[in-house]
């Protein structure tokens, strides 16, 4: 399938920073981009195209990289962010997933919540949590590309609370949970014409004892593959490992040699300046959730970890899965945080959810951008509309990051298959996906009723 499209404003993000052309094509042969320029010098391509789109008014635009997610997620939407008593979210949310949500409850939400990201503009994502294949038939189903990894705990995690440093170890959960991994690496990495790869999740510091720990960084380097973890997530964590381990959560992976430019960190809200250094020194990355962790009212130190010069990305872990959020609060809540509005600016963040976070992935020579030998990952971003009128093309990016929302997302491509046509689905039926899902989840929640009670929210 050849596909050309052009008229629209490009932005590339090829390395030379979120630049806008006006009048612009870009040609897609199969999987890959074949020709980027403008629309008269690729208009030869029109004639070979077995489709032509229209891109006046849209701007081109790679697919957004999302590097820390949980599509299971879905259960949890909006039942979480408002809970009133401390670490509530927490004790409803993992306590679903824990203890009620089944294997086959999984597949549907999940589903769901995999079209939002792949409406709103993400085409690549970073996946954890448990029940992993389901994640993986869902990113296979929707067309996503996706990095799956099983997150493996040793404790109860809706047991654990703030603060608190009792554990009940529990190898069980170790030994289900690498069984599982190993299944995803040896089953599910590079399929799917090689959408899907696989990581190795600890699920934190705080939810693993140290040799534990270590035995995933191996499995990591036995297979070849990256790590993605929970890291400084949440109060009480590096004070946890003091007590515990005598080291904080960075000090303790670095140790055990995981620290690495294969590694990323989810949250990193909790670090110090030693920790931060470590995190630059090792090359390891950053998935800055910046609305997620907003909504729980904590944030990372960012004004500290930009002017590291550590990797970061952006992630929206679960929820909500439209990057456009993500992008506005890593801007809006830093400079509220630190009085300097430029501590970032719409550029910057534009490139973290794209050539940015495909670098965390080691992705780069695939994704992120849009340049001739690339994955045709490309999605077209409806921008007539009034919130992003009058536009001034030279100013695009801001408008973009600042205006406008996953729901002007007119088009999306993965491997150059158009998933997403002029806001619709092209592989499955949306409305009835969404109708199937929420059988479920009433059923999930009604089962989940005593957790809620608990925290007055019967």
């Amino acid at each position: 399938m050849r596909t050309f499209i052009g008229g629209g404003y490009l932005i590339a993000m090829s390395g030379k920073g979120p630049e806008v052309v006006s009048d612009s094509a870009i040609v897609l042969d199969g999987s890959r981009i074949a020709a980027v320029g403008t629309t008269a010098d690729l208009a030869p391509h029109k004639a070979t195209a077995d489709r032509v789109i229209d891109a006046r008014g849209r701007a081109i635009l790679p697919g957004f990289v999302n590097t820390h997610t949980h599509l299971a997620g879905a259960l949890t939407k909006a039942l979480t962010e408002d809970v009133p008593t401390f670490g509530g979210p927490f004790r409803i949310a993992l306590g679903m997933h824990e203890n009620i949500i089944t294997f086959e409850d999984v597949y549907l939400p999940g589903l769901v919540h995999g079209i939002e990201m792949l409406k709103t503009g993400t085409t690549t994502i970073n996946e954890c949590w448990w029940h992993q294949p389901q994640s993986a038939r869902i990113i296979e189903a929707v067309g996503l590309r996706g990095i799956v990894a099983a997150e493996i705990r040793e404790v109860d995690s809706s047991k654990i609370g703030f603060g608190r440093f009792e554990r009940t170890w529990d190898q069980r959960l170790v030994e289900e949970g690498i069984d599982q991994a190993i299944d995803l690496l040896e089953n599910w990495h590079g399929k799917a014409d090689g959408r899907i790869t696989c990581r190795v999740a600890p699920d934190g510091p705080d939810r693993l004892r140290p040799e534990t720990m270590g035995r995933l960084g191996d499995l990591a380097r036995k297979y070849g593959v990256g790590l993605h973890t929970h890291l400084c997530a949440v109060p009480g964590e590096n004070e946890f490992m003091l007590k515990l381990w005598g080291k904080k959560s960075i000090p303790l992976l670095q140790d055990l040699g995981m620290l690495g430019p294969g590694f990323i960190g989810a949250h990193c809200v909790y670090m110090d300046d030693e920790d931060i250094g470590l995190m630059v020194d090792t090359g390891s990355c950053m998935s800055h959730t910046a609305f997620l962790v907003g909504k729980r009212g904590y944030y990372p130190p960012m004004q500290k970890v930009y002017q590291s010069g550590m990797k970061v990305s952006l992630g929206s872990d679960w929820l909500s899965n439209d990057m456009f959020n993500v992008m506005r609060s890593a801007i809006v809540i830093a400079r509220v945080l630190y009085g300097e509005v430029g501590v970032r600016l719409a550029a910057d963040v534009l490139s973290m959810a794209t050539l940015d976070g495909a670098r965390c992935l080691g992705l780069e020579a695939e994704v992120g951008s849009l340049e001739p030998g690339k994955k045709a990952d490309v999605i077209l971003l409806d921008v007539s509309t009034a919130w992003a009128n009058p536009l001034r093309p030279e100013n695009l990016v801001t408008n973009i990051v600042y205006n406008a929302c996953g729901r002007d997302v007119t088009h999306v491509f993965v491997d150059g298959e158009c998933l997403v046509d002029d806001q619709r689905l092209t592989r499955m039926d949306e409305a009835e996906v969404i109708r199937e899902a929420q059988h479920v989840a009433e059923d999930v929640w009604q089962r989940a009723q005593p957790l809620f009670a608990a925290e007055g929210m019967a």
